[in-house]
């Protein structure tokens, strides 16, 4: 019996962790399945043809938020042209509500409701039989049309039991994708707008396992491995060996971890102090700091706790910290997010995502949406427009300063203008976010894509516009910030020194003994490779000493990082 799986990601560089368990389970225990993977920018009649072309007799999807609209309409296509094929869909978007489900689409047979690798793997077994038995925690319609929910949601209570799910993986890597990866499935929280917490257990992958999953992925040189726990550092006795383990390996790849900070014990975050720069990645979620809204949403911070770990970890400077955000959630009206948002902005996290609130299907939070106020889209990706708490123009704003938000803060490019422009309005952060997106949204660039380059010209002209007494000294921070964030890029409007320099610049390079004192293993090599790695250039603003004064920086690119340093050369002093 021929059976496919198809999975439909949101990007390219995506990978489908679900499908490939369940396919590489089925394939575990001699179960033939086919996995299709493609994305919601395939044009549907290309995934038709490839779904078709095996003429297959089952046919299963993975529904999520990101593609259900796709997924229906190619469940359509897939029954007009296999009329007689079984239809098995799968996912968070389907498992568990079946009765709505087969009322929006009822071309579905079956429904997998929870983590699917041993039901769906013992429904082939039953279709390929023709046993008239539908094993348990497959939703589906009697004879009589009625549906039978048939045990309900389900999860793998031994995660032993799954394969590896990346037998393609010298493909993955040719093709720059992104791998996903989990040790641990559910989560102990219950957050009432998520639905990783309705297991209420937390089960883990036996630890040699998943040490030799990780080991395959260093020998593969996959750049990055983004593990989807929920909450990875719940037992310290299970994750530390991990990280130790990882920290210890002679590799390039760096690992992504979504934590939660006010768990972080000393142990931990000494041995964190150790880690090799680049090795770990943490994805921390704040989502507020109003102790009335994190009551209510059912999550316990302990925000000086949290905020005192950041801080720790951000000073080590090794491992990139992504702090994340949530618009719209109970009891948090604009006042109360502008909090929020500036507690969470002082910790200087290399990133601050602005996310705003989905109700998704089955939450806790959907069962309170009356009582909230919460009115919200009725299809994916079901967010919020407006609440009891924050009106719709408010989120409307918020939509566009999260917009200006990921082209200026976000993008680590222009850290030391923007701070420099914070100062300057005599406010909070967020009041000088909310006057550049203004400013933003007054120019019609909402919500047009920026590059690096754009941006950096908005900025000046922002400057100009709301901040003409900082010209002089912004337009020497940002050349600095383009200096160091945007190599070899030199624009005309900026006013380089690099002329200005060169003479000079080229007697210092001749003085081997002098270029020692900054680069020990200096060689030359080639006068366009001295440009292009080690440029010199001239400012009249000193952002590390925060004074209008005369200094050099050379910008050392030679390790594929920008490190500064300041030049005080008998060749480069001003004459």
């Amino acid at each position: 019996m021929k059976s496919i799986l198809v999975a439909i990601n949101s990007k390219y560089v995506h990978t489908a962790l679900g499908l490939r368990y369940v396919n590489e389970f089925c394939r575990k225990n001699a179960i033939e399945v086919t996995l299709i993977e493609e994305t919601i920018q395939t044009p549907l009649l290309a995934v038709l043809a490839e779904i078709t072309r095996a003429k297959p007799e089952v046919v299963g999807f993975s529904v999520h938020i990101w593609n259900k609209t796709y997924v229906y309409s190619l469940i359509e296509l897939v029954r007009k042209v296999l009329p007689v094929a079984k239809i098995v869909v799968g996912g968070p978007e389907v498992a568990f509500e079946p009765e709505r489900i087969f009322n929006e689409k009822s071309e579905i047979d079956f429904i997998v409701q929870g983590e699917g690798e041993i039901c769906f793997s013992e429904l082939l077994k039953a279709l390929k039989n023709a046993d008239d038995k539908v094993p348990a925690h497959i939703a589906y319609r009697d004879k009589n049309g009625a549906v039978q929910i048939n045990g309900g949601v389900t999860v793998v209570e031994d995660l032993a039991e799954l394969g590896f799910p990346y037998p393609d993986l010298e493909t993955i890597v040719a093709e720059n994708k992104i791998v996903y990866y989990e040790c641990t499935r559910g989560c102990p929280f219950q957050c009432s707008y998520c639905l990783s917490g309705i297991s209420h257990s937390v089960r883990r992958r036996p630890l040699e396992k998943v040490l030799l999953d990780l080991e395959h992925f260093m020998e593969e040189k996959v750049p990055l491995v983004k593990f989807v726990d929920r909450t990875y550092n719940l037992d310290e006795a299970y994750f530390l060996p991990i990280m130790h383990y990882l920290s210890m390996a002679d590799t390039e790849t760096t690992f992504h971890f979504e934590i939660k900070a006010d768990l972080l014990s000393e142990n931990t975050l000494k041995f964190l102090e150790t880690v090799p720069e680049g090795r770990f990645q943490f994805e921390i979620g704040v989502q507020s700091t109003n102790t009335k809204t994190l009551e209510a949403i059912g999550r316990e911070n302990n925000w000086k706790k949290l905020a005192d770990n950041v801080g720790r970890l951000l000073q080590n400077n090794n491992i990139h910290l992504h702090l994340d955000l949530i618009a719209g959630l109970p009891y948090e009206g604009l006042k109360e997010f502008i909090k929020s948002f500036n507690d969470v902005y002082g910790l200087r996290p290399h990133m601050l995502q602005l996310g705003f609130l989905k109700v998704l299907q089955g939450t806790v939070m959907q069962s309170q949406a009356q009582e909230h106020g919460l009115l919200y889209m009725s299809e994916p990706p079901y967010e919020v427009v407006q609440t009891k708490y924050m009106g719709y123009e408010e989120l409307r704003f918020l939509k566009v300063l999260e917009d200006v938000f990921e082209n200026t803060y976000n993008t680590g490019k222009f850290n030391n203008v923007l701070a420099y422009l914070i100062k300057a309005n005599n406010g909070t952060a967020f009041d000088f976010y909310r006057k550049l997106t203004e400013w933003w949204e007054s120019r019609g660039l909402y919500p047009q894509g920026h590059n690096a380059r754009g941006v950096t010209k908005l900025l000046w002209e922002f400057t100009c516009d709301c901040y003409p007494s900082e010209k002089t000294n912004v337009k020497e921070i940002l050349r600095f910030d383009v200096f160091v964030s945007q190599p070899n890029w030199l624009p005309s409007w900026m006013g380089w020194k690099t002329a200005e320099l060169n003479e000079r610049a080229m007697a210092f390079w001749r003085d081997k003994d002098e270029v020692r004192q900054y680069l020990p293993d200096y060689i030359f090599s080639t006068w366009r490779q001295i440009r292009k790695n080690y440029p010199i250039e001239a400012f009249d603003y000193n952002v590390y000493s925060g004074v209008a004064e005369r200094v050099v920086f050379m910008a050392d690119y030679s390790n594929g990082k920008c490190i500064v340093k300041p030049l005080i050369s008998k060749y480069l002093q001003n004459n």
